[in-house]
């Protein structure tokens, strides 16, 4: 009897052991290295002893839902000129009464007094409710160029075609326009808001006036390094209306591991302007998981192998899932593991513990959110919805 009770529990350890097997194939919305990219070790002095830790959920709350890429709003745009026009008079437009208009010098240019900006419009004075200087804006918390000034126009100045003019202007200045009261608003969102150098992402873009779309919304896009580099995206309508463009990062994204890059969007729908930006982080791709991991039932631990093209400390962190009486897949833990990698193959443990595992709870067993992150470098490197599953 002892004999066959032995059998019995080594072919159910057996159900649930993993040696080498492969990982989950990634869904379209994970983020997996095509590629790895050499960088000297990091100079500044790293932890170098491995650590890991984890902790047991409550199988039936609910876990906090991932982050969404934020949708960014606009009442604003950006205009550059020179001394020259704004001597003249700068066309601007209005959607909304109390629009609010700041001129900010750009190096070298002459500074704006507050009481030498203008408005105009069919040739004569608009009325001002507010007129501010730089020092005033910047004790208000704003943080612009020394010289800059900033009007607000009155209530009963409605929508429409204005002249701006400051008499000594000299150089180039960058004109700010904010509409806090008009309905048109410049949304726009990334369909992923990290990608790895090399890799690829997409901006969404709709110019709406309330809750109507604007059809005849046209615009164009820039990505932006943070070394001001720059390339060109090119916006086409959806079947839904909105404006799209591919977002492709060079692979040549710098030298610099990680970074904030931004998706800058300039659109306009007959007068009315707008202009928004979003960030897109962007890291090197230094490590990549191997594909294959083993499970330990007993320990309930999973190994799995890394390639590091890049010396650096490397962590592991994922969510263990496993069924319970309903048979339904429930989070019961989460694993944090890290540790220091050399240039080529290693392996990275993380470890849960069975005594995590709730009372009716067993296999199959899933391994979810698995990421792979340089910890030196603060990048995300890998991340799966779904890595593993073990046990039928």
């Amino acid at each position: 009897m002892r004999t066959i009770l032995t059998l019995a529990l080594l072919a159910a350890v057996a159900d649930v052991f993993a040696a080498d097997a492969p990982l989950l194939p990634p869904a379209r919305t994970d983020q997996v290295p095509q590629r790895l990219s050499a960088l000297a070790a990091p100079k500044a002095a790293i932890e170098r002893a491995p650590v890991g830790f984890s902790w047991a959920l409550d199988p039936y709350a609910p876990l906090t839902a991932a982050a969404q890429p934020t949708v960014a709003e606009s009442r604003e745009y950006w205009q550059e000129t020179d001394g020259a026009e704004l001597q003249r008079g700068l066309d601007l437009s209005t959607s909304a009464p109390g629009a609010l208009i700041r001129v900010s010098p750009v190096a070298g240019a002459a500074p704006v007094p507050a009481d030498a900006v203008q408005l105009r419009r069919g040739g004569q004075a608009v009325a001002l409710a507010k007129r501010n200087d730089a020092a005033q804006l910047q004790a208000a918390g704003l943080q612009v160029a020394d010289g800059s000034a900033a009007v607000q126009l009155a209530d009963q100045a409605g929508p429409g075609r204005y002249a701006l003019q400051v008499a000594q202007a000299r150089g180039r200045y960058l004109v700010h326009v904010y509409e806090p009261h008009s309905p048109v608003r410049l949304h726009a969102s990334l369909s992923q808001d990290r990608a790895l150098a090399g890799g690829r992402s997409e901006v969404v873009v709709d110019l709406s006036d309330g809750q109507r779309q604007l059809s005849d919304a046209q615009g164009s896009a820039l990505l932006v390094a943070p070394s001001g580099r720059n390339w060109p995206l090119s916006l086409q309508r959806g079947r839904d209306g909105r404006l799209r463009a591919p977002v492709v990062v060079p692979s040549d994204a710098g030298e610099q591991p990680a970074g904030l890059w931004e998706v800058q969007v300039f659109a306009a729908a007959g007068e009315v302007q707008r202009d928004v930006r979003t960030a897109l982080a962007v890291a090197q791709p230094t490590a990549r998981l191997e594909g294959r991991y083993a499970f330990d039932a007993r320990r309930m631990s999973f190994e799995l192998p890394v390639r590091a093209a890049s010396p650096g400390r490397y962590e592991l962190r994922g969510t263990l899932y496993a069924s319970g009486p309903d048979r339904r897949l429930r989070p019961i833990a989460i694993a944090h593991s890290a540790q220091w990698l050399d240039s080529g193959s290693g392996r990275i443990e993380l470890a849960f513990e069975r005594k995590q595992l709730p009372a009716g709870f067993g296999a199959p067993f899933e391994l979810r959110q698995l990421e792979l992150n340089d910890q030196s470098r603060l990048a995300p490197v890998e991340r799966r919805e779904r890595a593993a599953r073990v046990g039928r």
